[in-house]
Protein backbone atom coordinates (compact mmCIF):
# COMPACT_ATOMS: atom_id res chain seq x y z
CA UNK A 1 0.00 0.00 0.00
CA UNK A 2 1.68 3.10 -1.19
CA UNK A 3 0.34 5.28 2.19
CA UNK A 4 2.87 2.94 3.98
CA UNK A 5 6.02 5.22 3.15
CA UNK A 6 4.48 8.65 3.49
CA UNK A 7 3.04 8.11 6.48
CA UNK A 8 5.08 5.39 8.71
CA UNK A 9 7.28 8.11 10.08
CA UNK A 10 4.40 9.33 11.98
CA UNK A 11 2.85 6.14 12.92
CA UNK A 12 5.81 5.29 13.90
CA UNK A 13 6.29 7.89 16.71
CA UNK A 14 2.82 7.51 18.01
CA UNK A 15 3.04 3.54 17.88
CA UNK A 16 5.96 3.80 19.90
CA UNK A 17 3.97 5.91 22.84
CA UNK A 18 0.84 3.34 22.45
CA UNK A 19 2.77 -0.07 22.91
CA UNK A 20 5.55 -1.69 24.62
CA UNK A 21 7.27 -2.07 21.69
CA UNK A 22 10.96 -1.09 22.67
CA UNK A 23 11.84 2.01 20.45
CA UNK A 24 14.64 3.31 21.94
CA UNK A 25 15.13 6.81 20.37
CA UNK A 26 12.77 5.88 17.45
CA UNK A 27 10.01 8.23 18.18
CA UNK A 28 11.92 11.37 18.11
CA UNK A 29 13.97 10.79 15.49
CA UNK A 30 11.11 9.65 12.99
CA UNK A 31 8.82 12.58 14.07
CA UNK A 32 11.50 15.09 13.27
CA UNK A 33 12.75 13.57 9.73
CA UNK A 34 8.71 12.91 8.75
CA UNK A 35 8.78 16.21 6.38
CA UNK A 36 11.76 14.57 4.82
CA UNK A 37 11.04 11.08 4.36
CA UNK A 38 10.88 10.44 0.23
CA UNK A 39 8.77 7.93 -0.16
CA UNK A 40 10.40 5.31 -2.51
CA UNK A 41 7.03 3.58 -2.57
CA UNK A 42 7.05 0.16 -1.56
CA UNK A 43 3.69 -0.83 -2.80
CA UNK A 44 2.36 -3.98 -1.98
CA UNK A 45 2.11 -4.71 -5.78
CA UNK A 46 5.40 -5.46 -7.31
CA UNK A 47 6.06 -3.95 -10.60
CA UNK A 48 5.18 -7.64 -12.38
CA UNK A 49 1.63 -7.17 -10.28
CA UNK A 50 0.37 -4.07 -12.12
CA UNK A 51 -0.10 -2.90 -15.82
CA UNK A 52 2.08 -0.83 -16.92
CA UNK A 53 0.79 3.46 -17.96
CA UNK A 54 -0.79 2.23 -21.46
CA UNK A 55 -2.98 -0.14 -19.84
CA UNK A 56 -3.56 1.24 -16.21
CA UNK A 57 -6.77 3.67 -16.71
CA UNK A 58 -8.55 0.67 -18.54
CA UNK A 59 -7.74 -1.40 -16.11
CA UNK A 60 -9.26 0.77 -13.09
CA UNK A 61 -12.61 1.25 -14.83
CA UNK A 62 -15.13 1.48 -12.52
CA UNK A 63 -16.64 4.30 -10.01
CA UNK A 64 -14.74 5.66 -6.45
CA UNK A 65 -15.69 6.87 -3.52
CA UNK A 66 -13.09 8.53 -0.77
CA UNK A 67 -11.56 5.70 0.69
CA UNK A 68 -11.22 6.89 4.48
CA UNK A 69 -14.40 8.03 5.51
CA UNK A 70 -15.31 4.27 4.08
CA UNK A 71 -12.88 2.62 6.53
CA UNK A 72 -13.85 5.24 9.16
CA UNK A 73 -17.39 3.85 9.60
CA UNK A 74 -18.63 2.35 12.93
CA UNK A 75 -19.07 -1.11 11.38
CA UNK A 76 -15.67 -1.60 10.18
CA UNK A 77 -14.43 -0.55 13.79
CA UNK A 78 -13.79 -4.52 14.61
CA UNK A 79 -11.93 -5.09 12.03
CA UNK A 80 -9.13 -2.62 12.81
CA UNK A 81 -8.86 -3.67 16.24
CA UNK A 82 -9.07 -6.91 14.96
CA UNK A 83 -6.03 -5.75 13.22
CA UNK A 84 -4.08 -4.30 15.41
CA UNK A 85 -4.41 -6.10 18.33
CA UNK A 86 -2.01 -8.91 16.94
CA UNK A 87 0.87 -5.58 16.50
CA UNK A 88 -0.07 -3.69 19.09
CA UNK A 89 -1.95 -5.14 21.97
CA UNK A 90 -5.32 -5.61 23.04
CA UNK A 91 -4.82 -2.64 25.29
CA UNK A 92 -3.35 -0.41 22.04
CA UNK A 93 -5.51 -1.46 19.54
CA UNK A 94 -8.45 1.58 20.29
CA UNK A 95 -5.82 3.91 20.33
CA UNK A 96 -3.72 2.74 17.81
CA UNK A 97 -6.81 2.76 14.70
CA UNK A 98 -7.72 6.11 16.21
CA UNK A 99 -3.94 7.40 15.34
CA UNK A 100 -4.35 5.80 11.90
CA UNK A 101 -7.40 7.11 10.73
CA UNK A 102 -6.14 10.15 11.68
CA UNK A 103 -3.10 10.49 9.69
CA UNK A 104 -5.12 10.38 6.70
CA UNK A 105 -8.14 12.48 7.43
CA UNK A 106 -6.04 15.93 8.13
CA UNK A 107 -7.88 18.78 6.92
CA UNK A 108 -4.90 21.51 6.06
CA UNK A 109 -2.93 20.73 2.63
CA UNK A 110 -0.50 23.36 0.59
CA UNK A 111 1.23 25.68 2.32
CA UNK A 112 -1.19 25.50 5.18
CA UNK A 113 -0.31 22.03 6.33
CA UNK A 114 3.77 23.21 5.67
CA UNK A 115 3.58 25.68 7.59
CA UNK A 116 1.62 24.19 10.69
CA UNK A 117 3.70 20.83 10.61
CA UNK A 118 6.98 22.77 10.08
CA UNK A 119 5.51 24.47 13.60
CA UNK A 120 4.31 21.06 14.98
CA UNK A 121 6.08 17.86 13.98
CA UNK A 122 4.05 15.63 15.89
CA UNK A 123 0.65 16.96 14.79
CA UNK A 124 1.91 15.75 10.30
CA UNK A 125 -1.12 14.36 8.73
CA UNK A 126 -2.08 13.77 5.50
CA UNK A 127 -5.67 15.12 3.83
CA UNK A 128 -6.50 12.20 1.58
CA UNK A 129 -9.97 13.58 0.82
CA UNK A 130 -11.26 14.40 -3.34
CA UNK A 131 -10.55 18.34 -3.75
CA UNK A 132 -12.48 20.40 -6.41
CA UNK A 133 -15.62 19.58 -5.25
CA UNK A 134 -15.67 15.72 -6.40
CA UNK A 135 -17.59 13.41 -4.64
CA UNK A 136 -16.96 10.59 -7.09
CA UNK A 137 -14.83 9.72 -9.68
CA UNK A 138 -15.99 7.43 -12.63
CA UNK A 139 -13.05 5.75 -14.88
CA UNK A 140 -13.80 4.79 -18.29
CA UNK A 141 -11.37 3.68 -20.31
CA UNK A 142 -8.50 6.48 -20.65
CA UNK A 143 -12.28 8.85 -19.88
CA UNK A 144 -11.81 10.01 -15.87
CA UNK A 145 -15.02 12.03 -15.08
CA UNK A 146 -15.63 13.80 -11.75
CA UNK A 147 -19.04 13.77 -10.00
CA UNK A 148 -20.54 16.52 -6.95
CA UNK A 149 -22.72 15.20 -4.67
CA UNK A 150 -25.95 15.72 -6.12
CA UNK A 151 -24.08 13.35 -9.10
CA UNK A 152 -23.83 16.18 -10.95
CA UNK A 153 -20.48 16.22 -13.43
CA UNK A 154 -17.77 18.44 -12.50
CA UNK A 155 -15.41 17.41 -15.35
CA UNK A 156 -14.90 14.78 -17.91
CA UNK A 157 -11.96 14.76 -19.81
CA UNK A 158 -9.79 12.39 -21.83
CA UNK A 159 -6.12 11.39 -20.93
CA UNK A 160 -3.25 10.71 -22.43
CA UNK A 161 -0.06 8.89 -21.10
CA UNK A 162 2.98 10.88 -19.96
CA UNK A 163 6.60 9.82 -19.65
CA UNK A 164 7.43 11.58 -16.69
CA UNK A 165 10.69 10.59 -14.33
CA UNK A 166 9.78 10.50 -10.94
CA UNK A 167 11.12 8.85 -7.30
CA UNK A 168 7.55 7.73 -6.78
CA UNK A 169 6.42 4.85 -9.40
CA UNK A 170 3.48 6.85 -10.29
CA UNK A 171 1.81 6.43 -13.94
CA UNK A 172 1.19 10.56 -15.29
CA UNK A 173 -1.37 11.18 -17.40
CA UNK A 174 -2.44 14.62 -18.80
CA UNK A 175 -5.82 15.72 -20.35
CA UNK A 176 -6.47 16.05 -24.00
CA UNK A 177 -8.69 18.87 -23.52
CA UNK A 178 -8.09 22.15 -23.30
CA UNK A 179 -8.82 24.17 -19.94
CA UNK A 180 -9.13 21.16 -18.12
CA UNK A 181 -7.85 23.40 -14.47
CA UNK A 182 -6.87 21.41 -11.63
CA UNK A 183 -7.87 18.15 -13.47
CA UNK A 184 -5.57 18.74 -16.60
CA UNK A 185 -3.23 16.14 -15.34
CA UNK A 186 -3.61 13.22 -13.05
CA UNK A 187 -0.85 11.06 -11.03
CA UNK A 188 -1.55 7.54 -10.25
CA UNK A 189 -0.02 5.04 -7.71
CA UNK A 190 0.36 1.87 -9.43
CA UNK A 191 -2.45 -0.23 -7.53
CA UNK A 192 -5.46 -1.21 -8.30
CA UNK A 193 -8.80 -3.46 -6.72
CA UNK A 194 -7.35 -6.49 -7.14
CA UNK A 195 -3.74 -6.09 -5.84
CA UNK A 196 -4.16 -3.27 -2.91
CA UNK A 197 -8.23 -2.99 -2.74
CA UNK A 198 -7.84 0.57 -3.43
CA UNK A 199 -6.78 3.44 -5.38
CA UNK A 200 -4.49 6.67 -4.59
CA UNK A 201 -3.59 9.79 -7.13
CA UNK A 202 -3.23 13.26 -7.18
CA UNK A 203 -4.20 15.81 -9.29
CA UNK A 204 -3.39 19.71 -10.09
CA UNK A 205 -2.91 22.00 -13.08
CA UNK A 206 0.52 22.03 -12.95
CA UNK A 207 2.51 18.96 -13.57
CA UNK A 208 5.23 20.87 -11.04
CA UNK A 209 2.69 20.26 -7.84
CA UNK A 210 2.76 16.40 -8.42
CA UNK A 211 5.92 16.17 -8.08
CA UNK A 212 6.34 16.23 -4.05
CA UNK A 213 4.33 15.38 -1.48
CA UNK A 214 5.77 17.58 1.17
CA UNK A 215 6.05 20.75 -1.04
CA UNK A 216 3.65 23.13 -2.96
CA UNK A 217 0.16 23.88 -3.46
CA UNK A 218 -0.75 20.62 -3.09
CA UNK A 219 1.95 19.24 0.10
CA UNK A 220 0.37 16.92 2.41
CA UNK A 221 -2.27 15.87 -0.09
CA UNK A 222 -2.90 12.34 -1.42
CA UNK A 223 -6.84 11.11 -2.72
CA UNK A 224 -7.41 7.92 -1.35
CA UNK A 225 -10.31 5.68 -3.09
CA UNK A 226 -12.55 2.47 -3.53
CA UNK A 227 -14.61 1.11 -5.75
CA UNK A 228 -18.12 2.69 -4.60
CA UNK A 229 -19.11 -1.20 -4.94
CA UNK A 230 -16.82 -2.85 -2.56
CA UNK A 231 -17.94 -5.95 -0.44
CA UNK A 232 -17.09 -6.46 2.77
CA UNK A 233 -13.61 -8.75 2.26
CA UNK A 234 -12.49 -5.77 -0.03
CA UNK A 235 -12.82 -3.59 3.36
CA UNK A 236 -11.30 -6.48 5.43
CA UNK A 237 -8.46 -6.45 2.98
CA UNK A 238 -7.14 -2.83 2.46
CA UNK A 239 -7.98 -2.40 6.57
CA UNK A 240 -5.66 -5.31 7.19
CA UNK A 241 -3.48 -4.32 4.59
CA UNK A 242 -2.70 -0.76 6.17
CA UNK A 243 -2.90 -1.87 9.60
CA UNK A 244 -0.04 -4.18 9.08
CA UNK A 245 2.18 -2.18 6.06
CA UNK A 246 2.21 0.84 9.02
CA UNK A 247 2.05 -0.94 12.24
CA UNK A 248 4.42 -3.94 11.98
CA UNK A 249 7.32 -0.83 11.12
CA UNK A 250 7.58 -0.94 14.97
CA UNK A 251 8.31 -4.37 15.85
Amino acid sequence: MMMKKKFVAVALSAVCLLSAVSCGQQSASTASSASSVSSSVASSASASQVMDAEDYLSGISGTYVELFPEMAKSEYRNLWIDAATPLVGEDNAESATDMLLGMCMAEPYGEEAVEKYAADPDSTAFNCYFLGGVEKFVMNGDTITGLDAQGQEVFAHTYQKLDVDNENSFLFYQSEDADSGEFTYFAFAPDTMETTYHLEFRYAEDLDDLQSWYEGNYAYWNAAAIAEDYDQATMENVIELFVTENLSEAE
